[in-house]
């Protein structure tokens, strides 16, 4: 699998802290370890950027190895679980078990007893079916009256997370991997579950984690994690230039996967967006513009001068033109503003990288109306244009998940032959100057 571990973030599941949260995108705890022990020289501490942090992998694998870092999250959702697991080794676990107990009593005297809850479900809040089953919504509604009256800042994030976390888990709705009904998957609805006993088990794991990494914490050397909640397309300079040792980071990829879509039951139930035009400032605001947003407009020009490239895309525009937007021309859109949205990417990480310092880019190849777009290679091209070195493009895995979005009528239209999905590590090397 070349100098880098498997990426799958599968692995994360049995791992403490990042277990918390499930994640359909992401990389391996592992896969950042090694790409860290690879990249260190020497016993100095490094200052690590991820600007797609997702729930955070790479800022807690570079906190426990040490090193400083700092994320950017776009997603809220996925920006509280960076920030309530960097903050791991602050917590008062006292006051943490203490919280946990009180809503296990909580639970006991009020939920079952047909309470009337403070908190309602969120007013711009639409799903085709009922989200939660009315005997699953009540309680619901009673966990979510205990978290938001929580007066303690951190242990309410930290209710908000596991609550998020398995929250889907109890709904009428499933991740198969794309956010859909059960009825759909040909599952059954659930029409009821124990929801504090759920969502208290899950408090506990976390608790457990937290008293272990505490154990473990080395407090000769207290690392600092910076979330900003924000897109790094727009906010990169919050990043002071040329202090970034090493990135390590993941983009959307180039598939259309709705990530904003597909949390919108946490973001909306959470409190974190109120209606759907939260969401829409997030979504134009996201690297790679979602194909639903662009499929309509003007034909865009490609700005990466890559001859090969424009040759996709203009073969991309001519494929399925009587479907109009929803055929070669909304897609040519899509991926034109998805390489413009690179070329930016690299334009603002050189001037937050030190002098050689290297960026780890996982990326993979992708199919759009079937036409295969190596992306991992595009991407490497572009980032060599605007000042970068080739160190090497690692195979990370030779088969990756996703023929539930690529094999979908809409987006392959007739593939000639079977396309093998990968994914690789784009290994580069920032300038030894700046322009």
């Amino acid at each position: 699998m070349g100098a880098f571990g498997d990426t799958a973030f599968s692995e994360n599941r049995q791992r403490r802290l990042h277990r918390w949260v499930p994640w359909v995108a992401g990389f391996s705890g592992s896969f950042v370890t090694g790409v860290l022990n690879k990249i260190r020289t020497n016993g100095e501490p490094l200052r690590v950027l991820d600007p797609f942090a997702g729930v955070g992998t790479t800022l807690v694998e570079a906190m426990k190895a040490g090193d400083d870092a700092v994320g950017f999250e776009i997603n809220p959702y996925a920006a509280l679980a960076c920030r309530v697991k960097t903050n791991v080794a602050l917590y008062d676990v006292e006051k943490l078990v203490d919280a946990i107990e009180r809503f296990d009593d909580y639970a006991d005297a009020e939920l079952w007893a047909n309470m009337h809850p403070s908190s309602t479900p969120p007013p711009g809040f639409r799903s085709r079916v009922p989200f939660f089953s009315s005997n699953v919504e009540s309680q619901v509604l009673a966990c979510l009256a205990f978290i938001g009256n929580e007066p303690t800042e951190w242990i309410k994030e930290i209710f908000q997370l596991a609550f998020g976390a398995v929250m889907v888990g109890f709904s009428n709705y499933s991740y198969e991997p794309s956010l859909g009904t059960r009825a759909g998957a040909g599952k059954p609805d659930i029409e009821d579950a124990d929801v504090p006993g759920i969502v208290k088990k899950k408090l506990w794991d976390m608790c457990d984690d937290i008293i272990d990494y505490q154990r473990d914490f080395d407090s000769t050397r207290s690392p600092v994690a910076a979330v900003h909640p924000l897109s790094y397309m727009t906010h990169g300079d919050r990043v002071a230039p040329a202090s970034i040792d090493l990135m390590i980071t993941s983009p959307p990829y180039l598939n259309n996967y709705h990530y904003i879509r597909n949390t919108r039951p946490q973001l909306y139930w959470l409190g974190l967006v109120e209606n759907a035009k939260d969401l829409k400032s997030i979504e134009r605001h996201s690297f790679g513009q979602f194909w639903q947003t662009v499929r309509t407009g003007p034909e865009l020009p490609l700005k990466p001068g890559l001859a090969h490239l424009n040759d996709q895309i203009d073969e991309l525009r001519r494929r399925n033109v009587e479907k109009g937007a929803y055929g070669g021309p909304g897609w040519a859109n899509y991926a034109t503003s998805y390489f413009n949205d690179c070329q930016d990417f690299c334009r603002i990480s050189k001037v937050l990288m030190r002098p050689r310092g290297s960026v780890v880019v996982v990326i993979g190849n992708n199919i759009l109306q079937g036409i295969e777009f190596k992306t991992d290679r595009i991407f490497a091209e572009i980032a060599e244009a605007e000042g970068f070195e080739i160190v090497d493009i690692h195979l990370v895995r030779s088969k990756r998940t996703g023929n539930s979005v690529v094999n979908s009528p809409v987006r392959v239209g007739k593939v000639p032959k079977r396309i093998r999905l990968y994914e690789t590590a784009v290994e580069l090397r920032s300038p030894r100057t700046r322009n």
